[in-house]
C-alpha cells in the first residue's frame, strides 16, 4: 500500500504502542481489501457491537487500554442498539433480572470506555442512526466507516455515502485511526453493478420480500434493479423510504449486499444511469409468481391457534416515528373494535431513545398504548432473540431478519399480526390478509 510519511511513523512507532497496532490493523485490513491506500474518515462512524457480553464484540480491556493510550475517534459516533439490562418489560423474572446481571458483568465499565472513545450518547444507540431524530446521516458521497448491515446499505444505496461492510472492532479502530482502506465500496469503479435485475412484476411490491430474493441470487453483488421506479413514483411516494429500507435490509440477510442501485429512483442511479452497469453484469429476472411463493414460504407455516405466540416484537430494524404512531393508532381502533382494554398477547414495539422520547412527547396515545399492555424499548430484537436467557417461546413478528437470525419466530402480515395483539391465539386471528399489502400500518418516510 502507498502510506504517508505520517504513516510510517506511526508504524514505525513514534506515537506509542497502541496507536502503531492500531493503525497496523486498518493496514492490514486494507491490504486484504487490494486497497490502493488509506483515505480519511471524513463523518461519524456506526458501530456494529455496543455491549459487554463476554464472548461478544471487544473485549472491555482492550477499549479501556485504547482510552488509556489518549486515542478517541475525531467524530462521535453511534451504535447499534444498547442491551435489554434497563428495560422494564413485564414479564421478566426476578431470576431472569439476575442472570442477565451477571451475563453482562462488565456493562458498565464498557459503556464509560466507549464513551471516552467517543460515542455520542445513549440517544445514538440504534440500528437506524441516519433517521432525523437521531441526526447521523452522512452526505451523497461522504466516505465513513460504518458497521451493521442494514445501516450500511442504505448509507451507501439510498444516501449515496460511501463505506465498507465493516466488521466489529474494525470499524471502531477505522473510526479511531480516523482512515479506512481506498478499495471496493469506497471507489467509483467499485460501484458499478456486476448484476442486473428486472422486476417483471406490477405493483404494490413487498421489499422485504424482494430484497430477500435478490440477496439470496446475488450473494454480495451490487445488482441493478429495473421494474420498481413507476411504483416508487421515482422515489417520492410516501412509502418509498421504507421500501427501499426492507428491500435493502434484507438483500443483506439473503446474501452480503452492500450496495444496490434501483434505476429511475436511488440517487447514483438517477445521477449516473445506465453507465453504472458493467458491460458482463450477470442478468437475473424475477415475476410476480416467484415474488409470491417465496413470500408465502417466509410467512408463518401454521395456524396462530397451533402456533400460540407469547409475545409480538416489532421494530428489527427499528421503527420510525411515523410506524410507531401509527402501530398505536391502530392498537387503539383494533381494541375499540372488540370491546377490550388490553392487548391479548405482550406486544413489544422499539425503536431509537431519540424516536421513543419523541413519541412520548408528542403522541396522545403513548400512555393508552402502556395501559394496554403496550411496551416501547430501545432495545435489540435479534439480541433479545438469541439470548437463552429470555428468548421467550413463540414470537410473531412482521421482520424478516429477525425471523431469519432467531428461533421460534414466525412472520406475519401486519393484518395478522393485529388479530394476535386484539385476540390472543384464538382461531382466524391470523388468517390471511383481507388484502391489505403488508405494511399497511407500518408505512412512513425513512
Amino acid at each position: 500500500m502507498d502510506l504517508t510519511r505520517d504513516e510510517r511513523e506511526v508504524l514505525d512507532g513514534s506515537r506509542g504502542e497502541i496507536p502503531r497496532k492500531l493503525l497496523l490493523t486498518m493496514v492490514r485490513f486494507g491490504a486484504a481489501m487490494d486497497a490502493e491506500r488509506l483515505v480519511p474518515v471524513e463523518g461519524p462512524g456506526h458501530l456494529v457491537i455496543p455491549e459487554s457480553k463476554p464472548g461478544v464484540g471487544a473485549r472491555t480491556e482492550f477499549l479501556e487500554a485504547l482510552v488509556d493510550a489518549g486515542v478517541r475517534a475525531a467524530l462521535p459516533f453511534t451504535a447499534d442498539p444498547a442491551t435489554i439490562l434497563n428495560e422494564t418489560l413485564s414479564d421478566l423474572t426476578d431470576e431472569q433480572r439476575e442472570q442477565l446481571a451477571r451475563a453482562y458483568p462488565m456493562e458498565v465499565r464498557y459503556r464509560e470506555a466507549l464513551t471516552k472513545l467517543g460515542l455520542r450518547d445513549a440517544g445514538g444507540l440504534t440500528c437506524t442512526p441516519w433517521f432525523e431524530e437521531v441526526a447521523n446521516r452522512p452526505s451523497y458521497g461522504q466516505v465513513v466507516a460504518w458497521a451493521e448491515s442494514s445501516a450500511v446499505v442504505y448509507a451507501n444505496s439510498v444516501i449515496g455515502a460511501r463505506t465498507h461492510r465493516n466488521p466489529g472492532i474494525i470499524d471502531l479502530i477505522s473510526n479511531v485511526v480516523g482512515k479506512t482502506p481506498l478499495a471496493g465500496l469506497l471507489t467509483d469503479e467499485g460501484r458499478r453493478a456486476n448484476w442486473l435485475v428486472e422486476v417483471e412484476a406490477a405493483g404494490p411490491i413487498n421489499g422485504q420480500v424482494l430484497g430477500y430474493i435478490v440477496g439470496r441470487e446475488v450473494g454480495d453483488g451490487i445488482p441493478w434493479v429495473t421494474g420498481l421506479a413507476d411504483m416508487l413514483e421515482g422515489g417520492e411516494h410516501q412509502a418509498s423510504g421504507k421500501f427501499l429500507r426492507d428491500f435493502g435490509t434484507n438483500a443483506s440477510v439473503g446474501g452480503g449486499v452492500g450496495l444496490f442501485h434501483v434505476e429511475g429512483v436511488t440517487v447514483e442511479a438517477k445521477r449516473y444511469g445506465r453507465r453504472l452497469i458493467r458491460d458482463d453484469a450477470r442478468r437475473l429476472a424475477i415475476d410476480a409468481g416467484e415474488i409470491e411463493s417465496v413470500g408465502a414460504s417466509l410467512r408463518a407455516d401454521r395456524p396462530v391457534e397451533e402456533l400460540r405466540p407469547n409475545k409480538v416484537l416489532l421494530g428489527c430494524p427499528h421503527l420510525t416515528y411515523d410506524q410507531l404512531c401509527a402501530w398505536t393508532d391502530a392498537v387503539e381502533s383494533g381494541l375499540a373494535r372488540a370491546g377490550r382494554d388490553r392487548l391479548a398477547v405482550e406486544t413489544v414495539f422499539v425503536a431509537a431513545p431519540d424516536v421513543v422520547s419523541r413519541f412520548r412527547a408528542e403522541h396522545p396515545g403513548f400512555a393508552a398504548l402502556a395501559l394496554a399492555g403496550g411496551h416501547v424499548g430501545s432495545f435489540c430484537l435479534e439480541a433479545f432473540m438469541q439470548d437463552p436467557i429470555l428468548a421467550p417461546a413463540c414470537v410473531v413478528t412482521n421482520s424478516n431478519k429477525l425471523r431469519y437470525y432467531s428461533r421460534n419466530v414466525y412472520m406475519l402480515d401486519d393484518e395478522a399480526l393485529l388479530r394476535v395483539m386484539v385476540a390472543g391465539n384464538t382461531e382466524g386471528a391470523a388468517a390471511p390478509s383481507t388484502g391489505a399489502s403488508p405494511g399497511t400500518f407500518s408505512e412512513g418516510r425513512a
